[in-house]
């Protein structure tokens, strides 16, 4: 692998989940010790034993999965990586806190956040902790007093369209400073973000191009060795033979949502649209016991209850792929294939007894049919790269034998259009089989793409309800019913 990268310069990083590029970054930021080869900052040879040697040089990073501390507050975190020194606000291990929470207030203004540098971080939403991120990358690059390099691994995966901009914004001002790796499964937003892209496979680096000079679909053939597959879904109306596998009627909690009604059919995949802080997420929490609610009921199957467990939900047929899968959907110190039957472990088992060999070999199916890669089902989940981890999370729930719905929560999040084409495949196959899929999408046009119906939220409210079997509404009229 030998990449060059100029001051001033964006580059875009892409590839698919497990083409290598997690691996460069952590070799780049101090994580990962290179076996051959050098390094170079600044025109400087660098051997990196640490991360601390990489801060050293100037190089921030904004990790794929989040790497706060939820403890302390949003102005430590962005301090706790910064070099200790005279004139620093970290001498000798005492913090001049007035300092600390003024460049912790100027890191997040760069970035365009009004968040109370005071506040813990367990007390933010993912969204505000990605902003978090990437106040501390750029802060570390500003105290380094040397050319920085800011790694952005996936900044923008789950971030609604306003902050994205925010974002773009600060890339550019980044390039007055210094340099930018930007890693993106979002081909438009590369485009439009860098100078230049350079595309990995199989770990090796296989086209280093300017974006003036190559398109998206040139990125894609690049990036998976094919065409794109992605089919168009018929759609139909709603049957009134059929009744809801889930009804959720004036469902409320406070400062969250209020007097939400939902229905969602079997064979049929209802997007929910809106906001950070519209009350979608919520109210997918509380369809699967995750999160209680102040009044209103939820229905499933005919089973009507005042509250709901996650046990309940799921003896009744529920699964749900979380936002946040390292920390609500997966075990990453377990095998991968124990991670596929941990929810059913009937599909795997004789009697009482869960037999190693059967799970193994139900997990190489599941690894086969969602190309879950590397093809190793008995090693630690945690091993395996973000996008990966997501179809095993995914598999969990297909894996079972009585799935009536399925929700989903930002399920294409850290996925390369290769795997979100094989995912929103296997999405559709479930589906048709009878399957009532509520989704929460990371964008609009992943609604429109994919969806029956939609269903428009904001500030807590609905405020849009569309059946694309004879509505056809256009992007924008999607988005100021969002606004």
């Amino acid at each position: 692998m030998s990449l060059s990268i100029q001051s001033g310069e964006v580059i875009g990083l892409i590839g698919e989940n497990g083409a290598g590029k997690s691996t460069l970054l952590k070799i780049l930021s101090g994580n990962y010790r290179h076996d051959e080869g050098t390094i170079a900052v600044n025109g400087r040879e660098v051997q990196f034993r640490g991360p601390a040697d990489a801060l050293r040089v100037g190089i921030g990073v904004v990790h794929q999965e989040q790497s706060l501390f939820t403890n302390l507050t949003i102005a430590e975190n962005i301090e706790v990586n910064t070099p200790s020194g005279r004139g620093g606000v970290n001498r000798l291990g005492l913090y001049n806190w007035r300092r600390l929470y003024a460049d912790a207030a100027q890191a997040l203004d760069l970035i365009g956040s009004h968040l109370n540098p005071k506040t813990r971080v367990s007390d933010l939403s993912f969204v505000d902790r990605q902003m978090v991120e990437i106040a501390r990358a750029i802060r570390v690059s500003a105290a380094s007093h040397t050319t920085p390099l800011v790694i952005l691994d996936e900044p923008t995966a789950i971030l609604e369209r306003t902050e994205t901009a925010i974002l773009e914004r600060e890339i550019s001002k980044l390039r007055d400073i210094g340099s930018v790796i930007f890693v993106s499964h979002r081909l438009d937003e590369v485009m439009r973000i860098c100078d230049r892209v350079v595309v990995m496979r199989d770990g090796e680096l296989i086209a280093d191009r300017a974006v003036d000079d190559v398109t998206e679909e040139e990125l894609f053939r690049l990036m998976v060795g094919r065409e794109t597959h992605a089919a168009v879904r018929s759609r139909r109306s709603i049957d009134p033979a059929n009744s809801p596998v889930i009804s959720i009627h004036d469902l409320t909690r406070a400062g969250s949502y209020a007097d939400v009604s939902i229905d969602a059919y079997p064979g049929r995949i209802l997007a929910i649209l809106g906001t950070s802080g519209s009350g979608r997420e919520s109210v997918a929490r509380a369809i699967f016991g995750a999160e209680g609610f102040d009044s209103g009921s939820v229905s499933i199957a005919g089973y009507s209850g005042r509250q709901l467990s996650i046990k309940k939900a799921v003896a009744l047929g529920v699964g749900y792929v979380p936002a946040e899968r390292k920390t609500e959907g997966m075990v990453g110190e377990m095998p991968a294939d124990q991670n596929i039957t941990l929810t059913h472990p009937g599909s795997a088992a004789l009697g009482p007894f869960e037999l190693p060999g059967r799970r193994l070999s139900l997990a190489r199916a599941w690894f086969e049919k969602l190309d879950i890669r590397p093809r190793e089902p008995e090693h630690m989940l945690q091993d395996f790269s973000g996008g990966n981890q997501q179809k095993v999370v995914l598999a969990k729930w297909l894996n079972s034998a009585h799935l009536k719905a399925l929700v989903l929560d930002h399920p294409l999040r850290g996925l390369d259009p290769g795997a979100a084409e094989t995912v929103n495949a296997q999405i559709r196959s479930v589906c048709d089989e009878g399957t009532a899929i509520i989704l929460i999408p990371d964008t609009i046009d992943e609604a429109l793409d994919i969806a029956d119906d939609i269903v428009v939220m904001r500030d807590g409210r609905i405020s849009g309800v569309f059946d694309l079997g004879h509505d056809n509404p256009a992007t924008l009229d999607l988005l100021e019913r969002m606004l």
